[in-house]
């Protein structure tokens, strides 16, 4: 005989707080005594020129030139030595890939990248990749695709180099992973656009610099995720393995990495993506390829520059597409070989290298060229679409630049608008309030939110960009960064809640919102250049567009996790769904949707600054004039500013990264 327990629900104990009492109103009542002090001192305390550092701009050029002397002096030193050979060495790594791709021609390279797929990732990854290869060569980019190619494999192979040896530790050392942390943190709360000059500053223009910078960007998912397989095998299974006697090395190379490699294909999907990302913006810096092409056209060629930015996206799809589909095939979870499947795939190998040295071979006897031309035959007939497109893409800008058309009807004054009702009032906010005021402001928003420490590390960063004499600009660019984060919370939050309470919007905005997280963040200025005649609003669009997926994803995710045994709670004693909704779960999703408009600040900035490059003013602005015009000095400060500006942003949002009783929030 059983008998029947009856299992009490457990409702969640929330001790409210008044309204008034709750860190929204102490984050307002800061803001308004902010603006009470701007009406009253504008323009009044401007950053004093006593706490600047005026000479630091031609102390960074002086530097700058001295390495210059001391790298081709005759005798260098071994300091110099070595880091010469260093240079060296990434220029002509890259040289040489590129010239290795082009010695295979544009017919083996082809088959070799189509072959190599099909075998690890299939027949769908094969195609996949087949039509990027058509892709370039129609459009008549070959060759400055492959040269971003060439720069891809140096800089993802190194960072993955690095960054995997260095992930490996820190999975199996908690005081390792607990070390590196915050260097992690940094470096990838840095906008991209903040690491050319440092680097210019050391290695000079060229693939070198491209490299290096590619590598520090892309390095920390590297570092993460790989750590993050190795903690994600099963301890039992390790117990298992260590109860049998299996050293260290043992277990390392015969299980963890194994059952680990899933997460580690995941790595190189995602440390490809971040190195696509850079490797276009160190077009700037001497990287070619196709950041080059765009880079030049948006000043030149706007449909060549567009065209480009396409052929960017397809490489970057196609990249993710494939890794993705070579990490889900060879998952050794869910993929289980006998002696003969191996056996078969050892075959396959073989025959893939015999294909690839056949075609190569026979591609060459056939005097099959370099790179996919342009024209051929005796009477030069064109095999590419790329001025077909260049026409109708120049029509399309033509267009929409046209004062009668409809579309400039709506991006002008649309433009138009956000500059004078949102941007210009916070800019002259931010840039003509007493700078204490700003200071003490922020910080103790950061405090607020966040707590004692960020607020003083905010502080410290503020104080940074004062002393280094960009104050200004860096309130520019913030005020920028605060418009494109109104919008794109506004709309990641909206539909994020959409996406957590409806299976159907959640499934209709996944693929956008994948898109729009692969696609490189230069890539998302250049159309709206031409979209809204306003030059600075392009990167406060393009801003918004990178920033929202990234917020959706956190808020629908937050709301998800929202315990069930919770939700039914509250529908037991009758709340309705908009009750649920409003009282229970954004109230215990908080964290979340927190760390979403953290994560949207930050990816706004990194876009924000790339602005610079088509007239945005504030500290991208900065760079991009000392990057044209060889001002190191000017650059490189800017460039920390950014950096400062990127961690003061990320510590005022940052939050308390745990889960929070209800009554705070």
């Amino acid at each position: 005989m059983s008998a029947l327990t009856e299992v009490p629900i457990v409702v969640p104990m929330v001790n409210h707080r008044p309204w008034w009492r709750g860190r929204p109103i102490k984050v307002v009542a800061v803001v308004a005594v902010m603006i009470i002090v701007y009406q009253a001192l504008k323009l009044e305390y401007p950053w004093p020129t006593s706490l600047t550092f005026t000479s630091l701009s031609a102390r960074l050029d002086e530097f700058q030139t001295w390495l210059i002397d001391q790298r081709t002096a005759e005798d260098t030193g071994l300091f110099f030595t070595i880091f010469n050979w260093f240079r060296l060495f990434l220029d002509n790594l890259v040289g040489w890939l590129n010239q290795f791709i082009l010695w295979m021609t544009w017919v083996g390279t082809t088959v070799a990248g189509t072959l190599v797929v099909w075998r690890f990732g299939g027949r769908r990854a094969a195609v996949i990749i087949f039509g990027a290869f058509a892709s370039f060569a129609l459009l008549g980019l070959w060759q400055a695709s492959m040269e971003t190619l060439a720069l891809m494999i140096a800089s993802v192979g190194l960072a993955l180099v690095i960054g995997v040896p260095i992930g490996i530790i820190a999975g199996r050392s908690d005081r390792f992973q607990r070390a590196i942390n915050p260097v992690l943190d940094a470096m990838q709360i840095v906008p991209a656009f903040a690491y050319l000059m440092p680097v210019v500053l050391l290695f000079s223009i060229g693939y070198a610099a491209a490299v290096v910078s590619t590598i520090i960007y892309a390095i920390p998912p590297a570092v993460r995720i790989t750590a993050l397989g190795i903690r994600g095998v099963p301890i039992n299974t390790v117990e298992a393995s260590a109860s049998m006697g299996a050293t260290r090395r043992q277990m390392l190379s015969k299980v963890q990495l194994p059952l680990a490699r899933r997460m580690l294909l995941l790595g190189v999907n995602q440390t490809i993506l971040f190195a696509l990302s850079m490797v276009v913006i160190a077009g700037l810096i001497g990287g070619g390829g196709l950041g080059a092409v765009v880079n030049t056209g948006l000043y030149t060629n706007p449909a060549l520059a567009l065209l480009a930015g396409v052929a960017i996206v397809i490489m970057a799809m196609t990249l993710d597409r494939v890794t993705e589909q070579i990490a889900n095939r060879t998952d050794p979870t869910k993929r289980h070989l006998d002696d003969a499947g191996k056996k078969k795939l050892r075959t396959q190998s073989v025959g893939v290298l015999v294909a690839i040295a056949g075609t190569i071979g026979i591609a060459k006897l056939l005097g099959v060229s370099a790179v996919y031309p342009d024209v051929v035959g005796v009477k030069e007939q064109t095999v590419t679409i790329q001025e077909t497109l260049l026409g109708k893409i120049q029509w399309v800008l033509d267009y929409v630049q046209d004062p009668t058309s409809w579309v400039f009807g709506i991006t002008e004054p649309t433009g138009n608008s956000i500059l004078t009702k949102l941007l210009l009032p916070i800019q002259g906010f931010l840039v003509e309030s007493p700078w204490f005021a700003t200071v003490a402001g922020l910080t103790l928003i950061a405090f607020i939110i966040s707590g004692r420490r960020p607020a003083f590390t905010t502080f410290l960063m503020l104080s940074l960009i004062g002393v280094l004499g960009v104050w200004a600009l860096a309130m520019d660019t913030l005020s920028q960064v605060l418009v494109a984060t109104l919008f794109a919370v506004a709309i990641g939050v909206f539909l994020g809640i959409a996406a957590a309470e409806s299976g159907t919007v959640s499934r209709i905005l996944r693929p956008i919102n994948d898109v729009l997280q692969t696609m490189p963040q230069l890539v998302y200025i250049i159309p709206f250049i031409y979209l809204m005649p306003v030059s600075v609003v392009p990167g406060i669009i393009a801003g918004v567009l990178y920033a929202f997926p990234v917020v959706i994803r956190l808020v629908e995710r937050g709301l998800g996790d929202v315990a069930p045994e919770t939700v039914e709670a509250a529908d037991a004693f009758g709340a309705t769904r908009m009750q649920i909704l409003f009282k229970v779960k954004i109230p215990l999703a908080g964290d979340a949707i927190m760390l979403g408009v953290n994560q949207g600040l930050i990816m706004v900035l990194s876009v924000v600054v790339i602005g610079g490059l088509v007239g945005s003013g504030g500290l991208g602005y900065e760079v991009a004039q000392g990057l044209v015009r060889g001002q190191f000095g000017q650059g490189t400060i800017a460039s920390v500013a950014i950096l400062a500006l990127g961690i003061a942003l990320d510590r005022v949002t940052q939050g308390s990264r745990k889960a929070r009783p209800a009554n705070e929030m």
